[in-house]
């Protein structure tokens, strides 16, 4: 009687990072990222242009206008929750270091 061999969970680990990397080679070789950084800097130099002629037309210029900085807010509850979790385990941290660095201080003193 034969029995089945499930397949090994590597397997699938390893085909999900071949083709991550592939993705990523083909996204870095077509030049995706080369393509968002050039558009970004359309964008700046059209500000720019739009800045000089404000400037030349004696507007009243402020930086708001020129720069296009809507950064979304991808924090949620969990986040943030880590974000206090890991500010505690700092202070705790650095607060117990320096407790131990006066205790051994004044062991040796």
């Amino acid at each position: 009687m034969e029995t089945k061999k499930k397949p090994s969970k590597f397997k699938y680990i390893f085909y999900f990072l071949l083709i991550l990397f592939i993705s990523v080679y083909v996204s870095g070789k077509t030049g995706y990222y080369e393509t968002n950084i050039k558009k970004n800097t359309i964008l700046t130099n059209e500000a720019i242009l739009k800045f000089e002629k404000d400037i030349a037309d004696g507007k009243a210029v402020d930086i708001k206008d020129y720069i296009n900085s809507e950064v979304p807010d991808y924090r949620n509850i969990y986040s943030k929750t880590g974000d206090k979790i890991s500010k505690t385990v700092d202070m705790v941290l650095n607060e117990g270091v320096g407790k131990v660095g006066r205790f051994l201080k004044a062991l040796f003193t």
